[in-house]
């Protein structure tokens, strides 16, 4: 029970949340990979979910987020046949959102949760819970759902310091709204 609450954790937070990998993601490493908003990974880095190879299926979610990231056909080749591959790979079929030098990781990492943090909270948590939710609505629902959120948003600090800032020709600084 305590993976599935990880799990839902990760899912239910507001906040993005980035997975930073450095050595291998095996079997429910890839479940939080993908679980994850975010991933970025090392050029070293390894993966496989070789529950096959010992008598066992997936856990963790991945049944439920490999095929919503990376499709039907890649996750039964993931799951099924249980291969090992690399950054580049996950990268290419969409686990991963991009690869750095083993040694760039953990500063492309910070870089990467600093344009986060520095980011509308707010409207990142919105953002984030619209796609989510993605997956359970038609689309005339998530249309309805999108037009409310953005004129909820246009009520807000963030919209109006973004607004500000751009006629202004300037960053805007949503830290200061966003966080007291």
């Amino acid at each position: 029970q305590s993976v599935n609450g990880l799990i839902m954790t990760l899912r239910s937070m507001p906040q993005p949340v980035i997975a930073s990998i450095e050595g291998s993601a095996a079997g429910f490493g890839i479940s939080l990979v993908a679980a994850c908003d975010l991933a970025i990974a090392s050029d070293q880095a390894v993966f496989s979910l070789a529950y096959c190879h010992i008598g066992a299926s997936p856990d963790g979610g991945a049944s439920w987020h490999l095929p919503r990231s990376i499709g039907m056909k890649r996750s039964m080749e993931l799951v099924l046949l249980g291969d090992r591959f690399d950054a580049n790979s996950a990268e290419r079929i969409g686990l991963i959102n991009r690869v750095v030098g083993a040694e760039d990781l953990s500063q492309a990492t910070h870089q990467l949760a600093m344009s986060l943090v520095q980011g509308p909270a707010a409207i990142l948590a919105t953002s984030k819970q619209l796609l989510n939710q993605s997956y359970a609505q038609s689309l005339e629902e998530q249309l309805v759902a999108e037009q409310a959120a953005f004129i909820n948003g246009m009520l807000g600090a963030e919209f109006a310091e973004g607004v500000t800032a751009f006629c202004e020709k300037r960053r805007p600084d949503f830290v200061k709204i966003s966080r007291p």
